[in-house]
């Protein structure tokens, strides 16, 4: 899968952040989005195909478990990495019960290894979309 095929949604409240991670994943060749309200990033996973998602957990309005478990209601497959500067145990755990891919804590690390879980996330849905295809369902 090309990487400019992959379609990314990025959700979060701070646009500065938005900035960052659309301009750091548009040099790695990806298609990327960007959205600070949830109801937004909802409203165009259910009219286009998104590959990942990254979303922010402590949102206003709606709170990034509630948009993940909307969106993996309307997309099972896209994966998708929560993101939060206020992490709990209990934040990241309820995150992957609820279908998380992965989970960031902000600031990230670095950026690479941004791209690495992104990266990641495509060789995932790859493998994923290998798997429906033998199984006649693609």
């Amino acid at each position: 899968m090309n990487k400019n095929n992959i379609k990314i949604l990025v959700l979060d409240d701070e646009e500065q952040i938005l900035a960052s991670i659309k301009r750091l994943l548009m040099a790695e060749g990806y298609s990327v989005v960007t959205y600070n309200k949830p109801e937004d990033a909802i409203n165009h996973i259910r009219n286009e195909v998104v590959h990942i998602a990254l979303l922010d957990i402590l949102m206003p309005n709606m709170d990034g478990i509630t948009t993940l478990n909307i969106m993996k209601e309307i997309s099972g497959l896209t994966q998708i990495i929560m993101m939060s500067a206020y992490s709990t145990v209990d934040r990241i755990v309820s995150a992957l019960e609820s279908g998380a891919n992965d989970f960031m804590i902000k600031p990230f690390d670095s950026s690479e290894h941004l791209v690495e879980l992104v990266n990641k996330s495509v060789e995932k849905l790859e493998r994923w979309q290998g798997v429906l295809k033998e199984a006649g369902a693609v």
